[in-house]
């Protein structure tokens, strides 16, 4: 059983590196577009806390998945080990894909800001879609564990 916690502390380590990485790179793009276009500073801070909060719920998969091998008896190490790696792969596609689609976006809404709401409007509703794909990840991971 000793294992697990080793799988459980890697889950939560994971996240936390993975998360600490991803809020640093939403910050920079931010603050770099914030000097750019001052007079939109307010709107992109708005943004940038809308994306680390989605940043944030990612991790939320690994803590999930590191409670459910702590809590469930007689688990193995390959089924820890696969539901990590399929919450991990959630977390990446999701990862990957909301970097670009919030990238494209918060460009174009500094290229062109009377179009600002728009975008807000489509970055938020495909990174809900992306978000969305990602859950399935976790739900594969419950399954193995479950």
């Amino acid at each position: 059983m000793n294992e697990m916690y080793i799988w459980a502390g890697l889950a939560i380590g994971l996240s936390w590196i993975g998360i600490g990485i991803w809020e640093w790179i939403i910050a920079k793009k931010s603050v770099e577009l914030m000097g750019r276009n001052p007079a939109m500073i307010s709107f992109f801070l708005t943004v940038t806390v809308l994306w680390i909060a989605l940043a944030e719920s990612s991790a939320i998969y690994w803590l999930i998945v590191a409670q459910k091998i702590l809590w469930t008896e007689g688990l193995s190490l390959i089924q820890s080990a696969w539901a990590g790696l399929a919450v991990w792969l959630a977390w990446l596609w999701a990862a990957i894909w909301e970097w670009f689609l919030i990238a494209w976006s918060l460009e174009a809404m500094n290229r062109n800001p009377e179009n600002k709401q728009k975008m807000l409007t489509f970055m938020v509703l495909f990174v809900a879609l992306v978000e969305s794909a990602a859950i399935y990840g976790l739900i594969v991971a419950m399954q193995i564990l479950g």
